[in-house]
This record gives structure tokens, C-alpha cells and sequence, in this order.
């Protein structure tokens, strides 16, 4: 049977993760789908912005401690 401290080790773990490499990955595909539009001429400054905010996000992973 798992301790208490094991679960909260996994739970930290998945959460380190999916903050390290879930955010980047979901800003780097609006950041690109943004590239993609501004090509045919709609630039929505806003998407940039917010693509970027999800990359930066992903540093966000260092704040989680260690378990």
C-alpha cells in the first residue's frame, strides 16, 4: 500500500511535468497557428501575446518543489 508521502511525491511529479513540458508545447502551437494566420494577413496581436504567456508558463515548473 502506497504512504501518503509516495502519492504526494507522484502528484508534485505530474505536476512539474505537466507544467514543464504541457504548457510550452500548447503555447508553441498557438504562437504557431498565430504565424500561420498573420501569413494570410489576420495578425491578432492578442495570440501572440497569449501563446507566449504559455511558453513562459512552462517556467513556472521551477516553483514546484521537489518531493
Amino acid at each position: 500500500m502506497e504512504t501518503a508521502g509516495g502519492s504526494r511525491a507522484i502528484i508534485l511529479t505530474s505536476a512539474k511535468m505537466a507544467l514543464r513540458f504541457g504548457m510550452p508545447l500548447i503555447g508553441l502551437i498557438i504562437l504557431g497557428d498565430a504565424v500561420v494566420r498573420s501569413v494570410g494577413g489576420d495578425i491578432e496581436h492578442w495570440q501572440f501575446a497569449f501563446g507566449a504567456l504559455f511558453i513562459l508558463a512552462g517556467f513556472a515548473s521551477k516553483l514546484v518543489p521537489r518531493p
